[in-house]
């Protein structure tokens, strides 16, 4: 049995790496939530045109618990909440929970397809469907905005920052256009599969 090629065991340990850096920050944002050092601001856009906020040059952090606020005017801000319950901590970093639950859960049939392609079975039938996978998991990443939404939407109701016009500051516009580029190579990958069972048929 030949020796797999250095690039394939490069690729297959940087999997690894990235996976339990995702794992870390998973834990990391656990325990700003439980912990005594709670997750307390974001980034976020504002909306000039929606809120006066934007215009006010003495962004504020105080008040009692609960209270949220402006850390810093324009347009690019980070929302900040005075000693959060441990329920805004958690809204503040659900969207980094869910991507970093994604790429883990994306981690998983990317491993499976390198150790086929160790094996030197890269049309392995398996394969299209693990590509699929990942291409579905990347297009719920693409969600991910849509739940930043309510998430802001949740923080400031009942404040004098609902309707400020904020947005989060994360840009999630490449998971679709990577997403149809994989599923777009599980389909190469099963047609690919379906040529070789045809050509061993004929042998």
């Amino acid at each position: 049995m030949t020796k797999p090629p250095g690039s394939i065991r490069a690729l297959e340990w940087l999997v690894w790496a990235g996976l339990g850096f995702a794992l870390v920050l998973l834990l990391i944002s656990l325990f700003s939530v439980f912990g005594d050092s709670r997750a307390d601001a974001r980034a976020v856009f504002v909306d000039p045109s929606a809120t006066a906020t934007a215009d006010d040059p003495t962004p504020t952090r105080t008040g009692p618990p609960g209270t949220v606020s402006l850390a810093e005017p324009a347009f690019a801000a980070t929302l900040t909440i005075t000693e959060p319950s441990p329920w805004q901590s958690f809204l503040l970093i659900l969207p980094e929970l869910l991507l970093m639950s994604l790429l883990c859960a994306v981690a998983v049939p990317l491993l499976l397809l390198m150790r086929s392609f160790r094996r030197h079975d890269p049309f392995a039938p398996k394969n299209a469907t693990r590509l699929t996978v990942i291409g579905v998991l990347l297009m719920c990443v693409a969600a991910i905005p849509g739940v930043d939404a309510w998430v802001l939407h949740t923080l400031v109701a009942g404040t004098p920052l609902q309707g400020a016009g904020l947005s989060a500051a994360e840009d999630y516009r490449w998971a679709p256009i990577v997403s149809v580029g994989v599923l777009t190579l599980a389909e190469f990958f099963r047609q690919g599969g379906k040529l070789r069972s045809d050509v061993q048929g004929l042998v």
